[in-house]
């Protein structure tokens, strides 16, 4: 399962044939280059982290990096909540609580930090 994901993430899959690939129509939806929309899946203080370099990429500038960023993270059972999910709210991200992920195909960039045993390799292959 490792080598067809790396295969499929790095662009080494054909498109339009077999599973895991993107269909024509969709295929036109998605940006090849910058700037991406991109759902973020995390929870811990690591993967605040590595939002925050991600909102930080969303800022206005001559080259952005990001165009839409929304969040999925697990529900707490702490009063405080956690640190993903309080950085979201803090600077008002959209937020998916697992396992409702929102629809996927509206994004063309899945990045994964301190949240990969929870993705099922259909998850993964929903993008590029």
């Amino acid at each position: 399962m490792r080598g067809r994901i790396l295969r499929v993430w790095r662009g080494g899959g054909s498109r339009g044939r077999g599973r895991g690939t993107v269909a024509a129509g969709e295929a036109q939806r998605r940006r090849e280059k910058p700037p991406w929309r991109v759902l973020f899946f995390g929870t811990d203080s690591f993967a605040a982290e590595t939002l925050r370099a991600l909102r930080a990429a969303r800022e206005p500038g001559p080259d952005p990096l990001v165009d839409r960023l929304e969040v999925v993270t697990l529900p707490s059972q702490l009063p405080k909540g956690h640190a993903v999910k309080n950085y979201a709210d803090q600077f008002l991200l959209p937020v998916h609580l697992w396992p409702d992920i929102g629809p996927c195909e509206h994004f063309d960039v899945g990045v994964v930090a301190s949240f990969g045993c929870l993705l099922s390799e259909d998850i993964i292959l929903k993008f590029p």
